[in-house]
């Protein structure tokens, strides 16, 4: 039998940890109140879980450009982190347990299918959709917004192709650039 080793302990309190950071920067960015007053999504529970799928994509996007296996549980956590966070704010909104299951699992759907067509996107998948008509397809922008939206959802992956990987890896992501096609302000 082989002992379990105090790295292995370490290495996943670490990926908790920066699962965590990751999880909170995103969430903290899907509700600026740029991307709905002038961005064009709904302000509304579907809108902000859309926004929140939009920023986890982009992150899993940057995590799936690092060599290693790491990056790849780090996305594992952060999704669970976010599905975890859909259940969460319904129960937060009074949805009952009778039909809290079936809510959450639309929800799931619905990140899932958006997630994998952004990925795609982003990372240059052929035949990948364009960012903008993904938006619109599955309502996160207003169409006549969707253009601009797309547009910042480029420029965050730019920016955040330019922070060093050490930091993406410890869930460090600077989302302070454009938001919603305007320069987001400095905090």
């Amino acid at each position: 039998m082989t002992a379990f080793s105090g790295n292995w302990f370490q290495r996943r309190s670490a990926r908790r940890k920066a699962a965590a950071e990751a999880y909170r920067g995103l969430l903290r960015h899907a509700l600026e109140p740029e991307f709905y007053l002038s961005g064009g999504v709904p302000d509304t529970f579907e809108g902000r879980a859309g926004m929140v799928t939009v920023l986890t994509s982009l992150a899993c996007a940057r995590l799936s450009r690092i060599e290693g296996p790491e990056p790849a549980r780090l996305i594992l956590r952060l999704d669970e982190l976010v599905l975890g966070g859909f259940d969460a704010a319904y129960r937060e909104k009074g949805v009952g347990d009778a039909s809290i299951a079936r809510k959450v699992r639309k929800l799931a759907q619905g990140h899932a299918g958006l997630g994998k067509a952004l990925f795609a996107a982003l990372t240059g998948a052929e035949g990948a959709e364009p960012i903008d008509a993904i938006l619109r397809r599955n309502g996160v922008a207003r169409p006549e917004k969707a253009g601009a939206l797309a547009e910042s959802v480029r420029t965050l992956s730019a920016h955040l192709a330019g922070q060093p990987d050490s930091e993406i890896l410890h869930g460090r992501f600077n989302w302070i650039g454009a938001t919603a096609g305007q320069g987001a302000a400095q905090r």
